[in-house]
């Protein structure tokens, strides 16, 4: 593993991502993201990850840390094989299990990190969410009200589940708790049987040490599709958070550069890539084909009519709406 060092500048929020050549141009669009509604906050962003392309990642990161002017960028080049015991899928790599080994390259002053999937815009200042309080816990985390079967895992019914997408992590009790060798080990034993592999492991094994934060801080764009209290929120809460989450989260395998037009809040991720100098890159796809221009339309009904939405679920797929829109408990 090869760390390129860099100065930092005064006391920064440290930022990881956990990246393959895949999602480079994605955690330029977050990075830009953070760094335009941050003008003044200084901050330390690691990119870490496998067969990084050294020149790309220059053009991206190099270009938008300048541009800021307080912040620093440092890049952790893993081994390839190192997670060659644990599963991957199509659709995951082993970039996921990226972040467990944090501990292996984070600077040791850092105190605290704010680990970002790289499918995030972020929308708001991070202040508020880089200083929860964390005395107590190792990292704090957004519930996923999505994840209906964690009793497959052996959570209660009722017991929050975290989305791993957002983590803030208090370094002193993960490393007190030696939770990258909890995590690790869970993963070899059981994580071929996990549907959702790293995170499922991270749920179990810090179980009851995990802060919930307000679901603005990781909000799905399918959030904007269930009732207030599936979330456990009061319709007046939801309404305005629907209207102006602090951080979007692209979950699913629709994005916004794949499927556009069926994704809320996708015109904030190319209005974050435009911004970013990334537009040419990551561009809308114009809605031209009879399917595509169908989806906008069922998108935007969906966003201005939620209720009619729901009940034509309801009617079509009973049993699927009956599970997704029953009210939850708050995270």
């Amino acid at each position: 593993m090869t760390i390129r060092k860099a100065t930092a500048a005064g006391d920064p929020i440290c930022i990881l991502f956990c990246i393959d050549r895949a999602y480079l141009r994605q955690a330029g669009v977050t990075l830009g993201s953070i760094l335009e509604h941050n003008p003044t906050t200084a901050f330390e962003v690691y990119v870490a990850g496998f067969d990084r392309d050294p020149a790309a990642s220059e053009a991206i990161f190099a270009r938008l840390a300048a541009r800021h002017g307080s912040c620093t960028i440092r890049y952790a080049d893993l081994e390839e094989g190192l997670f060659a015991d644990l599963p991957v899928t199509r659709q995951f790599s082993a970039s996921i299990y990226t972040r467990i080994v944090l501990d292996r390259f984070i600077d040791r002053r850092h105190g605290r990190v704010l680990y970002l999937d790289a499918d995030t815009v972020v929308r708001s200042d991070l202040r508020g969410l880089w200083t929860t309080p964390l005395e107590g816990y190792v990292l704090a985390a957004v519930q996923d009200h999505f994840r209906l079967d964690s009793e497959a895992i052996g959570f209660a019914a009722d017991e929050p589940y975290f989305n791993s997408g957002v983590l803030l992590i208090n370094m002193h009790a993960w490393r007190a708790e030696a939770c990258e060798g909890r995590v690790l080990a869970y993963l070899g034993e059981t994580g071929r049987d996990l549907p959702w592999m790293d995170q499922d492991a991270l749920n179990v094994v810090l179980r009851g040490r995990v802060r919930f934060l307000d679901l603005g801080w990781n909000f799905q764009p399918r959030c904007a599709d269930v009732p207030a209290g599936f979330l456990g929120l009061t319709s007046a809460a939801y309404a305005a958070l629907r209207a102006d989450p602090y951080l979007i989260h692209y979950t699913t395998s629709q994005k916004p550069w794949n499927a556009a037009h069926r994704v809320h809040y996708s015109r904030d991720f190319f209005a974050a890539a435009r911004t970013a100098g990334l537009g040419s890159l990551l561009d809308a796809p114009p809605a031209r084909g009879a399917k595509e221009r169908l989806d906008a339309v069922k998108t935007r009904l969906r966003w201005h009519f939620p209720s009619i939405f729901r009940a034509f679920r309801r009617l079509l797929k009973p049993e699927a709406a009956a599970m997704m829109y029953r009210a939850r408990a708050g995270g």
